[in-house]
């Protein structure tokens, strides 16, 4: 392989790690594209890339999270403040659930409609960017102490459709965790960031195992498709030359997170997300009629 292609690779994971522990989410709009790239430079099918991408994509989520998470308890400790661990459990457990079902749904619509199906995924993506950053704008910035007690059926039926909806579209989760757990369960920004970290650390395991196992139905149906070192819908190249790095990198964005004050951060997260949300939703439609991509 091509070693500039190689550090291209370990450019992004860093980029990854710092982004994803800055804002709580798992950066794939910055993993996805450069692996879906990747791939099909590697004569990956077009329909297969994005699955292939997002298996791997939840798959480097899990340590990345988890170097974030550690960091940012330092962080609150340092304010004599304790991570939400009830508030965690009532809502990263059924997220566990969701992802399951996500990961079924998305085998069954790939399997059923092959051709549009990553295309599909993507806009729909980019869709629910837009819609998080409408709520990241609309919403009051809470104090970091006003935290209020979480009900177990509000935490439960947020926790499963997040899970569900964030694996059928491939994605670490915290894109979608952070419009949840900030807007509507009323968790204040610097405490929805580690709390969205650690429900993606189970989340994306469990999302990456399905993803993985059911991937190899198909792998083994079409082996000529995937390329070297893809275990189902996980490559394991792409994994450590992302991976690696942005394990390392995810140790910097909760120092910078925690001198950022909620309206600046909030901003700053909604920002993100209509990029991202229009990057998408324009590209794609592009893609849809056969035109060239309007936006990096």
């Amino acid at each position: 392989m091509d070693p500039y292609f190689l550090f291209a690779l370990a450019l992004t994971g860093s980029l990854v790690g710092l982004v994803s522990s800055y804002f709580g989410v798992g950066a794939c709009f910055i993993m996805v594209p450069v692996m879906i790239f990747f791939f099909e430079s590697s004569n990956v099918p077009s329909s297969l890339a994005p699955l292939l991408a997002f298996g791997t994509n939840m798959a480097i989520v899990v340590p990345t999270a988890l170097s974030g998470v550690i960091r940012h308890k330092r962080e609150l400790k340092r304010k004599n403040l304790e991570f939400p661990v009830r508030h965690y459990v009532f809502f990263a457990l059924p997220v566990g659930l969701g992802s399951i079902l996500g990961a079924l749904f998305a085998f069954v619509f790939f399997t059923s409609y092959r051709s549009q199906a990553g295309l599909f995924l993507k806009m729909l993506f980019g869709l629910a960017c837009l819609i998080g950053a409408y709520r990241f704008m609309k919403a009051r910035p809470l104090p970091i102490q006003e935290l209020l007690t979480p009900k177990l059926h509000s935490y439960a039926v947020s926790g499963v459709s997040s899970g569900a909806f964030a694996h059928f579209i491939g994605i670490g989760g915290g894109l979608v965790y952070m419009p949840v757990l900030n807007s509507i369960l009323k968790i204040p920004v610097h405490l929805a960031v580690p709390l969205s970290l650690a429900t993606m650390v189970i989340g994306s395991s469990v999302g990456s195992v399905s993803f993985g196992l059911l991937g190899r139905i198909d792998q083994a149906a079409n082996p000529l498709s995937y390329p070297p070192l893809s275990f189902g819908w996980f490559n394991l190249l792409a994994f450590l030359t992302i991976g690696l790095p942005s394990v390392l990198f995810a140790q910097l964005g909760p120092r910078l997170a925690h001198k950022t004050p909620p309206e600046k951060f909030k901003l700053f997260l909604a920002i993100l997300y209509v990029y991202i949300g229009i990057r998408l939703c324009l590209n794609g439609f592009c893609q849809l009629k056969g035109l060239p991509r309007l936006l990096p």
